[in-house]
């Protein structure tokens, strides 16, 4: 079966997996989560901890992962948050930075997104945490996205730009963990995978 028709299947059984879970139990799972992954940040970032950090994160909707705590966690550490701003015309996302909740506004499609208003982040070399979103991700770092193809055109454009680009983060449910995902030759895979109750470091060659 082609992988496009594949991943259409699997967005559809992961859309019904996360929509399953109740309102209050998606609030107390995403605590958890996001406890682990800033603990797991901090473990990360300890040997640098004279140096600014700058978190890259999308700004959660519906049913995703709620990882505004580990936003208010790079704040309140004074680091630097960056959140995107969709340009579809040309298929690409800008960054902004954001000081507080009170910078996003609501997009046409219903996504908060930052106001034109907030400065422009251009150096996607210095981005040191990107915390990725998608509906369903397995243990080698696979990640099935929203089909938009905007994160892989940015870590391509890190890659060929700023010859480097920034850890890969997925924080996802238990439930959007799969045994496979199809992958795409442009497709990225992440670098770290946490969810309630497991993590997964995917070791990258060389």
């Amino acid at each position: 079966m082609a992988v496009k028709t594949l991943k259409v299947q699997l967005r559809k059984q992961a859309e019904a997996a996360r929509a399953s879970l109740s309102e209050t139990d998606r609030k107390d799972r995403s605590a958890r989560v996001c406890g682990k992954a800033i603990r797991f940040l901090e473990d990360r970032l300890s040997s640098a901890a004279d140096r600014s950090f700058t978190l890259f994160s999308y700004v959660p909707f519906r049913t995703e992962l709620d990882v505004t705590p580990v936003m208010e966690w790079c704040w309140n550490r004074g680091g630097t948050v960056v959140v995107p701003k969709v340009i579809r015309d040309r298929k690409l996302m800008s960054l902004h930075v954001i000081q507080s909740y009170e910078d996003l506004e609501t997009g046409k499609m219903g996504i908060r997104e930052p106001l034109m208003s907030t400065p422009v982040w251009k150096r996607a070399s210095d981005i040191d945490v990107m915390l990725v979103p998608g509906l369903a991700f397995d243990c080698e770092g696979g990640r099935l996205g929203y089909g938009g193809g905007y994160y892989d055109a940015f870590i391509r454009r890190c890659r060929e730009n700023a010859g480097k680009e920034p850890f890969k983060l997925a924080l996802a449910f238990d439930a959007q963990i799969v045994p496979e995902v199809p992958m795409d030759n442009h497709d990225f895979r992440v670098d770290a995978i946490l969810s309630e109750n497991r993590q997964w470091i995917i070791p990258h060659p060389g």
